[in-house]
C-alpha cells in the first residue's frame, strides 16, 4: 500500500494540528484519517510498545 509522509519543517501543520510545543520536538500524537481524508481518531498519548495494536483495534471497531 502506498502512502504519503509529511515533513513539517516549517512547523505550519503542527501548528494546525496543535502539536507544537515550546521544545525543539513537536508531541507525539496519531492522527487516523480515512480513505475519503476524514479524522476519524486521535491518539494523544503514544505509547510506543503497543502503538501499533492501538491503531488496528481502532480501525476494527
Amino acid at each position: 500500500m502506498d502512502f504519503n509522509l509529511l515533513s513539517d519543517s516549517e512547523k505550519i501543520m503542527g501548528k494546525l494540528y496543535d502539536v507544537n510545543s515550546y521544545h525543539f520536538f513537536p508531541q507525539r500524537k496519531t492522527f487516523l484519517i480515512n480513505e475519503n481524508g476524514v479524522l476519524v481518531h486521535i491518539i494523544n498519548s503514544v505509547n510506543i510498545d503497543n502503538h501499533a495494536d492501538d491503531i488496528l483495534k481502532i480501525f476494527k471497531k
